[in-house]
């Protein structure tokens, strides 16, 4: 176990350098222009005309300089969200004040202010719903908007999307973990399954050639990028299946079958690609040993409605409200056995990853001060006529060290797990503990301002297994179906107080004192 969470948290830690430079689900454009998308890019002559995948786009100028434009647009549309998103770009002037929209050359909600396009702030989104946001604001971008620039929306259904083929032999299947775990810098659920392999359950030393197994592709569609998350055998590949579908690997240890070529290009140029490379359902991509295979499957026509704030997402992992249970796309004996996997015995076998109860203490929050997922102070924001970059906080030792979870354990939905960016270093010291709730106390689900403070017993986080299982396995492999956690050794203790404003103020120890934090959704 302490391997496994030692390789987890170095790896989390290259995740969020590599994956979140940018608040979009792919990473910059950066690369050879026969893998660019051409919307928003710099172009070399104004009023120069060309055609890209059958799409006409123009050479026009911004206060910024000269980017390919669609035909047809301005650099001064806004958009409500639901279309391919405003041409507008962070500094542009303006004249609608306080409109809020979406904007792909920025990657980015704008506000008007002042008579410029800014970064849009937590104050400038509408008061989130009694009962939360049940479908997607129109001010939050569409998941085509995200992961596509340029791309229209999607006509078709995603149940139309079946996913046929197993993403790794079933014989080779062993255990996955499921969506929501919390640890290391995944200071909040993490929005991705693990698929344990069995080459896993060998000591490393004694693998071989013949351990790896194949990474194929469960539905056709078209691999969209490829890029590496800061080491040779953890590699990212992202396929859009149509219809508003995507699913995304990540720590793929070989590019391989038809991303050969591509892998070999990668190699060579240091940088991301962004492809249109066909794939089919079945066909190899890929070839796994080392670490079980990460797996997101997002659904444009699906919202997460748990998260109180999707504003704070915005900052970095914008895809995530659109998180889909995989399980449903696939069926028959496939998905029979990619359920009986899952470690997770209670609905959703899955896994879950927004716990916010609004008006209460359960689910994520971000520091005061700081905007959301990003981790940056609200001020780094607040005047940008540049792109404000993801992946690290200066002076901060992750992007995590201002996120706070209280939620329920991924796998023993009746433990509650405080998972914490701050503990006690300033710059960033995470921690994951279990919540003690003895009885008179109220969970973090009904921890609310009527409560008053409470105080609340942490403890280290322990391990039980099913049946005689002893626990004793490989380090990377994943533990088993249904295990559960209890109680381990002593950390201290914590106060929390839900706020009359729904903030969250806690402190470590027994009474509040000036060295009180406030977090926010």
């Amino acid at each position: 176990m302490t391997r496994w969470y030692s390789y987890l948290v170095v790896r989390v830690r290259r995740l969020l350098v590599a994956v979140t430079l940018t608040s979009s689900l792919l990473l910059p454009t950066a690369v050879s222009a026969r893998y660019v998308q051409i919307e928003g890019t710099k172009c070399p002559k104004v009023g120069q005309k060309r055609t890209f995948k059958k799409s006409a786009f123009v050479c026009t100028k911004t206060s910024k300089g000269s980017f390919w434009i669609s035909a047809g647009k301005s650099p001064g549309n806004s958009s409500s969200g639901s279309g391919s998103g405003s041409s507008a770009n962070l500094g542009d002037s303006c004249k609608s004040q306080g409109e809020v929209a979406w904007s792909q050359q920025a990657s980015a909600v704008l506000v008007c202010r002042s008579g410029k396009h800014l970064y849009a702030l937590p104050d400038d989104f509408p008061a989130t719903p009694a009962g939360g946001y049940t479908s997607r604001p129109t001010w939050y971008p569409t998941l085509a908007q995200v992961t596509s620039p340029g791309k229209s929306e999607p006509t078709c259904a995603a149940s139309s999307v079946k996913f046929t083929h197993p993403v790794v032999p079933l014989d080779k299947l062993t255990t996955t973990i499921p969506y929501g775990m919390m640890t290391g810098d995944h200071v909040t659920p993490i929005d991705h399954a693990y698929l344990g392999i069995a080459s896993l359950e060998t000591p490393e030393a004694q693998r071989s050639e013949a351990d790896y197994v194949d990474v194929t592709a469960p539905a056709g569609g078209t691999i969209i990028e490829l890029s590496s998350l800061g080491a040779p055998s953890t590699n990212r590949v992202v396929i859009d299946h149509g219809c508003g579908v995507y699913t995304v690997y990540m720590v793929l240890n070989r590019p391989s079958g038809v991303l050969a070529n591509a892998y070999k290009e990668m190699t060579a140029k240091g940088g991301p690609l962004r492809l249109s490379l066909p794939i089919k359902a079945g066909e190899v991509f890929g070839r796994q040993r080392d670490n079980p295979l990460d797996l997101n499957v997002f659904d444009g026509s699906q919202w997460l409605s748990g998260f109180a704030s999707p504003a704070s997402y915005l900052t970095a992992d914008t895809w995530k409200p659109y998180t889909a249970d995989y399980l449903p796309f696939f069926s028959g004996a496939i998905r029979t056995a990619m359920e009986a996997s899952l470690q997770r015995t209670t609905a959703p076998r899955v896994g879950k990853i927004d716990h916010d109860v609004i008006g209460a203490a359960a689910g994520n929050w971000f520091l005061d001060g700081t905007f959301g997922y990003g981790g940056n102070p609200i001020t780094t924001y607040q005047n940008a006529t540049t792109r404000v970059s993801g992946g690290s906080v200066q002076g901060k030792n992750s992007t995590a060290w201002s996120h706070l979870s209280i939620s329920p354990h991924h796998v023993d939905t009746t433990r509650w797990v405080f998972s914490i960016g701050w503990f006690s270093d300033p710059k960033g010291d995470h921690q994951q503990m279990l919540l003690e709730v003895p009885a008179g106390k109220p969970d973090p689900s009904k921890l609310t301002a009527a409560s008053g403070t409470v105080v609340y017993e942490l403890y280290k986080i322990g391990f039980t297994y099913p049946g005689s299982d002893s626990g004793a396995r490989a380090p990377m492999s994943p533990l088993p179906v249904g295990y559960t956690v209890f109680l381990g050794q002593p950390k201290g203790s914590v106060i929390l107080q839900v706020n009359a404003d729904n903030s969250l103020s806690l402190e470590f120890g027994t009474a509040f004192t000036a060295a009180k934090r406030t977090y926010r959704r």
